[in-house]
């Protein structure tokens, strides 16, 4: 690799220079903002995380948690949804209906309800998908909440005001693109190149240099599923690793290595001081800057990961995160595991090591893609959620063996709903969802928010007349959601208006959800 194949990178600086002060426009700006916030109510005492579980392409949700059978909603559920979408009333129903001929062909759906906990929701009786036994085991031992009905809103919003054409909308709802920017960035009137994540690292960033805390070795913000909005900040840089480890340039070794850190490391970390003196262009400044930093993040993620393998001082915490994941067990390995399993796992092994990173405070995103399901959605929607719950419940054992379950805290998002009227094979875009918290903090065992009026045409449904599909009009905004996930991390009042710029409007700061 030549210097001219590092420095000519014009998209690379173009986005470095976008997400990447230059050191003197940094230091100012960065110094007046810890004026600014001298007094600022962020708590970073012991540690936190918040881990972000996105669900590409826009969950089902209308088939993640239904009412129970024994439910009165169940049978209007049941009736529009129909046996191809519905889940069954229990097990031997199932096989009965999926011995149903659809269109010439045994029907699909072959999957029913499992009946969750109402220890803790009264007359109200609710049921997950059949494929999703650890989230009911979570929710029955109370560390997982169902959030019904949230969605992208710029300010509440009736049935009346969308039928009316009163309202102010999100712009280009049941949009893939647009709806996923909205969610991550949590600013759906307005162009915003942060995330809310990021924003929020932010705010803790600047409070740990306020209190002359080092920020720890590698960013705070990780990401196991390649680039993405929500982790981007202005001061915080996200950093993305493999499921396996830290992304490096290939052989970054010997003369390559020495090569490569003369060009892309400062002087005094081995860098070429000639060239470095060179260096007066805001934009080559920057991309030596962003290349240092992630290998600078990547040798102490490294170094850090090294630790728990075998023969080395946390190889019995690494053992314990295999255990929790089922590897060596009845002959399950790494590979075995599912992609999103493989990325709870990485987190699970950074999380095993904030104490050696000096990591206060930590966010991770991980995705699992695939729920755009306009058609053949039976089976593998079951496998999208079957997947989700496995994962997350392997990875709440990893943090109870790490002693922590009450400090980290998954939460899923996506794009938006799906339609509760099958389109005959699946379900189209729609716009509000439910989504699962879970964590040794979280107030588990109910559902916050209530479940939209299962019907067509309805109090809830965006749609109207005979073509209504029930597409859910949200009841609580992601405002209302995230930041009630915000506070708990540790941010205050002031912060959270700053963070999320748009909570005001909502009546809800804090679901209750948190602990």
């Amino acid at each position: 690799m030549t210097s001219r194949e590092l420095l000519s990178r014009r998209s690379f600086i173009r986005q470095a220079s976008g997400s990447v002060f230059g050191a003197s426009a940094f230091n100012a700006l960065f110094d007046l903002r810890l004026i600014n916030n001298a007094m600022a109510a962020v708590s970073v005492s012991g540690y936190k995380a918040l881990v972000c579980v996105f669900q590409g392409g826009g969950n089902d949700c209308n088939n993640t948690i239904v009412p129970a059978p024994e439910d009165p909603r169940y049978a209007g559920y049941k009736s529009i949804r129909g046996p191809r979408l519905a889940l069954w009333e229990n097990q031997d129903a199932a096989a009965n209906g999926s011995a149903v001929q659809i269109n010439g062909a045994n029907n699909p759906n072959n999957y029913w309800a499992i009946p969750l906990s109402t220890a803790k929701t009264g007359s109200e009786a609710y049921a997950v998908h059949s494929t999703m036994p650890a989230v009911q085991n979570l929710w029955n031992t109370g560390k997982l909440a169902f959030v019904a009905n949230i969605g992208v809103l710029t300010y509440p919003v009736t049935r009346a005001q969308v039928r009316a054409r009163t309202a102010k909308l999100p712009p280009q709802l049941f949009s893939h693109n647009d709806q996923v920017n909205q969610w991550q960035t949590g600013i759906p009137d307005g162009i915003s190149r942060t995330g809310w994540g990021g924003r929020t690292m932010d705010k803790v960033r600047e409070e740990l240099a306020r209190l002359g805390v080092p920020p720890g070795s590698i960013s705070m913000s990780v990401s196991t599923s390649g680039s993405n909005t929500w982790e981007v900040g202005d001061i915080v840089n996200q950093f993305q690793v493999s499921t396996t480890g830290t992304v490096s340039f290939t052989n970054y070794t010997g003369s390559r290595k020495m090569i490569i850190d003369q060009v892309l490391r400062d002087a005094a970390s081995g860098g070429d001081v000639t060239l470095a003196s060179q260096r007066t262009n805001l934009h080559l400044r920057d991309f030596q800057k962003v290349n240092e930093r992630a290998i600078s993040n990547g040798a102490a993620l490294s170094q850090a990961l090294t630790r728990l393998t075998t023969g080395n001082p946390d190889a019995t915490t690494g053992a314990a995160i295999d255990t929790a994941f089922g590897i060596g067990s009845n002959g399950v390995t790494f590979n075995n595991l599912s992609s999103l399993e493989q990325q709870l796992h990485m987190v699970a092994r950074i999380i095993a090591e904030r104490g050696f990173l000096g990591m206060q405070r930590q966010i991770f995103f991980v995705q699992i893609g695939g729920h755009d399901t306009h058609g053949d959605q039976p089976a593998s929607h079951a496998s999208l959620v079957g997947t989700a719950s496995r994962a997350m419940g392997k990875f709440y054992d990893a943090m109870v063996a790490l002693g922590i379950p009450e400090k980290v805290t998954q939460f899923t998002a996506s794009d938006f709903g799906r339609t509760f009227k099958s389109n005959g094979l699946g379900s189209d875009h729609a716009w509000g969802s439910h989504h699962m918290v879970c964590g040794g903090a979280v107030q588990g065992g109910r559902l916050y928010g209530t479940l939209p009026e299962l019907v067509l045409n309805g109090n809830d449904d965006y749609d109207s007349g005979s073509g209504a599909t029930g597409r859910w009009i949200p009841k609580l905004s992601i405002d209302e959601y995230s930041a009630t996930l915000a506070r708990w991390f540790g941010l205050g009042e002031s912060e959270l208006d700053a963070v999320f710029p748009n909570l005001s409007r909502f009546a809800t700061r804090n679901l209750g959800f948190m602990a």
